[in-house]
């Protein structure tokens, strides 16, 4: 029989073999995925600064414009960086440059949510234009295979005035229940309506769909955007309210629409300054009750 010194001893051992994690369970089953401390568990994607910016040894073209990305963990203009924001942690983003930071784990029906704030900064190409950022899921392949700053992804967007819109990120589609709107050449999500397929096309009316109600609180407070996933269906709430319900989930491989029903999450730069705070998510594991009208 051994004795209680080794078997304490063996324990000891095995606790200091084991792989330390950042992106602990709670009591509650959420999983943090920013620890408030560091990055840790993510990988951070930038693509190619405007020319405005400021980039030691990056090669430009004739026309001053910048030929490279970025790319993996290299982040030279501080566009991610962890601070205190009223009180808690949070990343802060300025948006000089477009892109991601992509959670490293894979999810399949899942919860997942944000809270997001603000700043004041915006810049070039988006100057003038709503202040924008992301919240994407489903994520898969090479980041920056979609316009040299996404990976491929469905999108619920974080933009001023339309937080909880759909997007696609590359060639995914889904199917919403939409209306034509009576003022612009948009789509809206309607509970009742026929279900329409949105696409990553140059037609941006076949891209973006509408979400509705608008839930979102005015500049300077803070909001929290949630995506739902189940199966091949997700639902976008913004402030607790449920804004958009979509269906069928599809990614195109080898010129075939396929399901696509988990992937990565990532948060986006996109040319305005904003903060992120409280990035959790949590296994789901029965249809959720959102997903009732």
């Amino acid at each position: 029989m051994k004795s209680p010194l080794c078997f304490f001893l063996l324990i000891w051992l095995l606790g200091c073999t084991t792989k330390p994690t950042t992106q602990k369970s709670r009591a509650d089953g959420w999983q943090n995925l920013f620890d408030g401390k560091t990055l840790a568990g993510s990988t951070k994607y930038l693509g190619v600064p405007h020319a405005n910016s400021t980039v030691a040894d990056l090669p430009k073209d004739a026309n001053g414009k910048y030929t490279q990305d970025l790319g993996i963990d290299n982040d030279p203009l501080g566009v991610f960086q962890i601070v205190t924001e009223d009180g808690q942690p949070a990343i802060h983003v300025s948006g000089e440059v477009f892109g991601t930071i992509i959670f490293d784990q894979n999810f399949e029906n899942y919860h997942v949510s944000v809270d997001f704030k603000w700043g004041e900064k915006k810049w070039p190409p988006r100057e003038n234009q709503p202040r924008d950022a992301g919240l994407l899921y489903h994520g898969f392949g090479t980041p920056g295979s979609v316009g040299r700053n996404w990976l491929p992804s469905q999108e619920c967007q974080i933009q001023e005035g339309d937080a909880g819109d759909y997007w696609p990120v590359g060639d995914v589609t889904i199917d919403i229940p939409s209306v034509k709107t009576d003022s612009s050449k948009w789509w809206a999500y309607a509970p009742e309506a026929a279900r329409r397929t949105y696409v990553y096309s140059n037609e941006m009316s076949e891209r973006r769909c509408l979400k509705r109600p608008d839930n979102e609180r005015p500049h300077g407070q803070w909001n929290t955007a949630e995506v739902i996933t189940w199966g091949d269906s997700s639902v976008h709430l913004i402030n607790g309210k449920v804004v958009m319900r979509l269906y069928n989930s599809r990614k195109v491989e080898n010129g075939e629409r396929v399901p696509l029903r988990g992937g990565k999450i990532a948060l986006q730069s996109e040319g305005a300054e904003l903060f992120y705070r409280n990035v959790k998510v949590k296994r789901v594991l029965a249809p959720p009750k959102e997903f009732s009208l």
